[in-house]
């Protein structure tokens, strides 16, 4: 086994997050891993994934186990800090839609990606939009998958990305 990179195990991980729905994922070319590892385009012709702006320590991605102590559920919390119309809109537009989310720990430049069709998606959520933990205005979001054996990979793939949805500057609503 090859040496561990150290900065994989900060104990302040830092990550950032895309997503891109369901329905833009060609789930019936869905490629196979290896060594747990999605490294080509998951997505149709044409579609981009979306640049979530989160504080890049809420991500927090937990697999936990589901009822089959074969299957995982992965669940991913980001915070949106800052409330902008078009954010706000896009997860208005979104919300009960299911995604496939990748996320890159900024330690190391790692990328995951979660919400295989294994998983039927990581359907997206707002938990709370207003003031959020620490007095920051902002949404807490959701993404949780069902159970599937693999939960997520490690992601070396291409990354089309839309063009940014701008936060507000001012963070308190």
């Amino acid at each position: 086994m090859e040496k561990q990179n150290k900065n994989s195990k900060q104990n302040s991980p830092k990550y950032r997050i895309w997503l891109a729905l369901l329905n833009d994922v060609d789930v019936e070319n869905w490629p196979k891993p290896e060594d747990a590892t999605i490294s080509e385009n998951v997505l149709k012709e044409g579609k981009k994934f979306n640049y979530l702006d989160s504080t890049p320590t809420s991500i927090n991605p937990s697999a936990a186990p589901g009822e089959s102590p074969l299957n995982g559920v992965l669940t991913l919390t980001p915070a949106i800090e800052g409330i902008s119309k078009k954010s706000l809109q896009w997860i208005f537009d979104n919300a009960g839609e299911d995604c496939v989310v990748v996320w890159e720990r900024c330690a190391d430049g790692q990328k995951f990606i979660g919400g295989n069709p294994c998983s039927s998606g990581l359907r997206l959520s707002y938990t709370n939009i207003g003031t959020l933990d620490g007095g920051i205005g902002g949404i807490a979001l959701q993404l949780q998958g069902q159970e599937c054996p693999e939960p997520f990979y490690f992601y070396d793939g291409p990354l089309e990305v839309e063009p940014d949805v701008e936060p507000d500057p001012d963070p308190n609503p």
